[in-house]
């Protein structure tokens, strides 16, 4: 009887050990004691295998109490710094929870007691005060939003024209952007170049954010184009160096930056008669001899002009008081002052309506 007992308790000793040992490996590959701490586990649990505990002086039984006890303490001895921190972090929070708490008792506590005012004297029966206790308010702070004002951040690599673009972006993916509501002179027309040159001056070879809004059908991105904020479309147009492109405006902020331009005689608008650049591809391409929608610009910003006037005429009378085109023939047709044409073809002051 007593050899089977003694083959029981041989089989739960291998038993232990074995699960010390696997729980030695176990907590080292998942960082939770460190190498030492993991020989200290496993010797205690050779220790407990019953070849060793014979060889042992002391009673078997008390050889296994003792190496649990030593192999259960060198986990939280030899713990990983990891472990450490997570258990020092745990504690943290456990005492801020504490002490939110505490602070809630005390805003409580401290909250003011509103009460009734006292009744005025009078014959019917006293009604006790009713007391009126605020719950604690806990104030609670909305995260900051974000939002992103723009739609990518991209080197400028390359300028085709006045109105096109390549750029690079951080993962080095290429973008061709054609430039929204704007349209440059073409390369041979006048400024084509000068336009070209200027948007180069401006953003070249510098990072710029995109506020994109559409793909067009040779698959550029149209959008409008920032750097340090300034929208570089309105800027083009601003200096005279780009039309508003009629065919595709949505907003007529283009078209005022462009009278401006063009009242001050800047870059485009510094020579007689510019080419909008949609009749000037119309005409490369033979579709058309005259430059219609020239014409069709020219005719609105001379109403445009006479609107700003108030349509009256004024005491000018020579052509170097003129600043425009449209004034001069304002005052050759309407107020009816001749010596501005003095060869009598019908065109006022030669030298700003050539």
């Amino acid at each position: 009887m007593s050899n089977k007992i003694q083959k029981v308790f041989n089989f739960l000793s291998w038993a232990w050990a074995g699960i010390i040992a696997l729980l030695a490996v176990f907590m080292f590959f998942s960082n939770t004691v460190n190498g030492f701490g993991t020989l200290v586990m496993l010797f205690c649990a050779l220790l407990i295998t019953p070849p060793i505990k014979c060889k042992l002086k002391i009673k078997p039984f008390l050889v296994t109490i003792l190496s649990s006890v030593v192999a259960l303490f060198s986990v939280g001895v030899f713990a990983t710094p990891a472990v450490k921190e997570k258990a020092k972090e745990a504690r943290k929070i456990e005492q801020a929870q504490r002490a939110q708490k505490e602070r809630e008792i005390k805003q409580e506590i401290a909250q003011p007691v509103a009460t009734t005012p006292p009744p005025a004297e009078s014959t019917a029966p006293s009604v006790p005060p009713v007391v009126v206790v605020s719950p604690p308010t806990i104030e609670t702070k909305e995260p900051p939003v974000t939002i992103q004002k723009y739609d990518v951040s991209c080197k400028v690599v390359g300028i085709s024209d006045g109105d096109t673009i390549n750029c690079l972006t951080d993962d080095k993916t290429q973008i061709k952007i054609r430039f929204d509501q704007i349209d440059a002179p073409e390369k041979a027309q006048d400024f084509g170049t000068a336009s070209k040159q200027a948007l180069s001056d401006m953003i070249f070879n510098k990072t710029v954010e995109i506020d994109a809004k559409q793909t067009d059908k040779y698959g550029r991105t149209v959008a409008e184009v920032y750097y340090n904020d300034k929208n570089i479309n309105q800027e083009m147009v601003a200096i005279g160096m780009a039309w508003a492109y009629r065919e595709y405006l949505k907003d007529n902020y283009y078209i005022d930056l462009e009278n401006n331009a063009r009242l001050q005689q800047l870059g485009i608008w510094s020579q007689p008669n510019p080419i909008y650049p949609s009749d000037f591809r119309r005409a490369k391409r033979g579709e058309q001899n005259t430059p219609i929608q020239t014409q069709q610009i020219a005719q609105s910003q001379e109403k445009r002009d006479l609107a700003s006037s108030g349509g009256q005429c004024g005491s000018k009378r020579y052509c170097k008081q003129m600043t425009t085109c449209s004034e001069a023939k304002h005052y050759l047709n309407v107020c009816g002052v001749s010596r501005l044409d003095k060869d009598g073809d019908g065109v006022p002051c030669e030298s700003l309506c050539k």
